[in-house]
């Protein structure tokens, strides 16, 4: 097997084995079918293995192209991340941080001025990630997650709690003639977060809390359905109906008068927040500012 294998094939490779098309991967690279049959015999021929079946329609990979296509995808995305990484380097340490999706756009963003005020000397990039980071990829430096709390591998910082609680827009306060929450589900739509992906099974529905405060759902009941809390929040910052507000996501909102809490009661989220991280992180200096800054904003 020769050693003298070139990166441009085996990027080609990465967009064949997606593909599974000469054709398909020749217009996404803007070079000639010929050309990307070439490369991969003779990548073929320089690994001493068959990567492909040629088929009448495509191709389809081989054992060993399946093997090479799981480390040689993350393989080629490393490489363009650190090329770029290297175009905009900077004499700053940088931190990678992933946040769960909601929880980033509605009350970590409106607060990274503080952050970058106070410590100027670290620079940040910030990740919207549903799931739990891989940090073997050592691209992660910490990930702000909604959990349980119980990450193996990782150590886990808990931040806060959550509960949740019924918010609209003050407007729809204003024009209803009944303005309790029962009259209100009656008059406007309720604005409904799936609970997918993004924190199930931590969160709270809406049957949940119908249920739990024993209010009777009406018999023609109009709904709108949204994959992330943000959606169904900035729906109901629009005036299109309730939703159910998570407190660390709302606080803002209320403070602004862009929603208003319709009820004192609230129920208690069964996840809570955590920044998550290797050991690696956990003795990184600006990643140690980074976590004492996050714990006094969320103690708020």
């Amino acid at each position: 097997m020769s050693s003298n294998i070139s990166f441009s094939a085996i990027h080609t490779f990465t967009v064949v084995a997606k593909e599974l098309s000469f054709t398909r991967t020749a217009e996404i690279l803007h070079i000639t079918p010929s050309a990307v049959s070439h490369q991969m015999k003779l990548l073929e021929k320089q690994m001493g293995v068959t990567l492909f079946h040629r088929q009448s329609k495509g191709v389809r990979l081989s054992l060993a192209g399946e093997a090479l296509q799981r480390h040689a995808t993350s393989g080629v995305k490393n490489i363009q991340h650190g090329i770029l990484q290297s175009q905009f380097a900077s004499q700053k340490e940088k931190l990678v941080i992933a946040v769960i999706p909601s929880l980033c756009q509605l009350w970590l963003m409106p607060r990274l001025v503080d952050f970058c005020h106070k410590f100027p000397q670290i620079e940040l990039e910030l990740a919207a990630v549903d799931q739990l980071v891989d940090f073997t990829t050592g691209q992660y430096d910490g990930h702000i997650h909604f959990g349980s709390g119980d990450y193996k591998g990782c150590e886990a910082k808990f931040l806060r709690n959550e509960k949740v609680y019924p918010v609209c827009h003050p407007d729809l306060v204003k024009g209803a003639s009944d303005s309790s929450l029962e009259g209100l589900i009656k008059e406007h739509q309720l604005l409904i977060y799936k609970g997918g992906i993004e924190d199930e099974p931590g969160g709270v529905s809406w049957g949940a809390w119908l249920r739990n405060f024993s209010i009777e759902k009406p018999s023609e009941l109009n709904q709108m359905w949204f994959s992330h809390v943000s959606m169904a929040l900035f729906a109901a910052k629009q005036k299109q109906g309730i939703a159910l507000g998570w407190h660390q996501m709302v606080i803002d909102d209320i403070s602004n008068d862009q929603l208003c809490r319709l009820t004192d009661s609230e129920i208690s989220t069964s996840f809570n927040y955590y920044l998550v991280a290797p050991s690696r992180s956990w003795k990184n200096k600006s990643f140690s500012h980074f976590s004492l800054w996050l714990e006094e904003k969320m103690s708020f």
